[in-house]
């Protein structure tokens, strides 16, 4: 027979047993509801990006990269400025289709637009050099697309300040060298041209130029094994190229890889372009055009040029190399004939 105690404690314990079952229930409803929040959370997110992607609600990059051509300003003909683009979509949203880009050079822009991209992220667009071209030295190009940027740089040498004319159809045409013959009047008279500057990080540029040759005959015989103290001083012509006669003044324009020259008679020539050492362009003189002006005599070309391109649209100049050289009817022997 159980004792009041017992029963007591029997029935305390049913009531804690319901107790508890009530509370695993009600923690079991919570957890159910927090994973089912959670899982539609998740979904709505989804939905969201699906929305945003679809509709565009939002859109960026995940990443840019720009990539200056690698041939940039290494063609001689070359004046359009190239540039690829290449762009990811972001995380959430679609990709934007529209960013902006500057070209600077020594910190300041100097040309700003738009590029586009495509469905697949992949873009370009080309600038002339006209519309940032300031001097030589390095630019930088900054792009923008969606909040994301890149940035590439080139070094760009197309402004000239000097020029060279190598007569490499006089005999010895060297430093140590002496001219034994010199140059019939019948012959071409080949004029390399080699454009410098002291900005430039290379030893030769192809600029865009135009300008003037003016020719100068210097009445005197010609004198047989004189070497570079001679030929290359205008001491021994009357102190200047100008102290002799003009006899043609010549226009031409370069575009950098080709060009063409303009006789005062109005006889139009092309440019030969050269891809063999440090030329890029030859000026073949027709004796046929100034000749006849004065007859025989040592000759000097002087050049005056200003660049298309850049800032310094001063006169810059330049000479034949040696500056004299020698045109006379020359004989069977190779040397002149009389004063013809």
């Amino acid at each position: 027979m159980q004792s009041a105690d017992d029963e007591w404690d029997d029935g305390e314990w049913e009531e804690d047993y319901d107790d508890d079952s009530n509370f695993l229930s009600s923690v079991s409803v919570a957890s159910k509801m927090k994973f089912a929040g959670g899982t539609a959370f998740v979904i709505l997110i989804l939905l969201s990006s699906m929305i945003f992607t679809n509709f565009g609600f939002y859109s960026g990059a995940g990443s840019l990269s720009v990539l200056v051509d690698v041939n940039e300003g290494k063609d001689p003909g070359d004046r359009t400025f190239n540039a690829n683009i290449l762009a990811t979509s972001p995380t959430f949203g679609m990709l934007a289709k529209e960013g902006d880009y500057s070209i600077s050079y020594e910190g300041m822009t100097q040309h700003s637009g738009k590029f586009e991209i495509n469905d697949e992220g992949r873009g370009s667009f080309d600038v002339d050099y006209e519309e940032f071209f300031v001097g030589n030295g390095q630019y930088t190009l900054k792009t923008e697309l969606g909040g994301s940027k890149s940035t590439d740089t080139v070094t760009l040498n197309r402004f000239a300040d000097s020029l060279n004319a190598e007569v490499v159809s006089f005999d010895g045409v060297t430093d140590d060298g002496k001219a034994v013959y010199p140059i019939d009047r019948d012959s071409s008279i080949n004029l390399n041209l080699q454009f410098t500057s002291d900005t430039a990080d290379i030893s030769f540029v192809n600029p865009w130029v135009s300008g003037t040759a003016k020719i100068y005959q210097y009445n005197q015989p010609f004198n047989e094994d004189q070497g570079k103290s001679y030929w290359n001083e205008d001491s021994e012509h009357g102190g200047s190229a100008e102290s002799g006669n003009l006899v043609e003044t010549i226009t031409f324009d370069i575009d950098s890889g080709t060009g063409t020259y303009t006789y005062s008679s109005g006889t139009q020539a092309t440019f030969n372009e050269i891809q063999v050492g440090k030329v890029s362009l030859s000026l073949i003189l027709d004796t046929e055009e100034f000749y006849d002006v004065e007859g025989s005599g040592d000759y000097t070309v002087v050049f005056d040029f200003t660049n298309d391109l850049g800032d310094d649209t001063s006169s810059k100049d330049g000479r034949t190399y040696w500056a004299w050289f020698h045109i006379c009817q020359t004989g069977s022997n190779g040397k002149c004939q009389g004063n013809n």
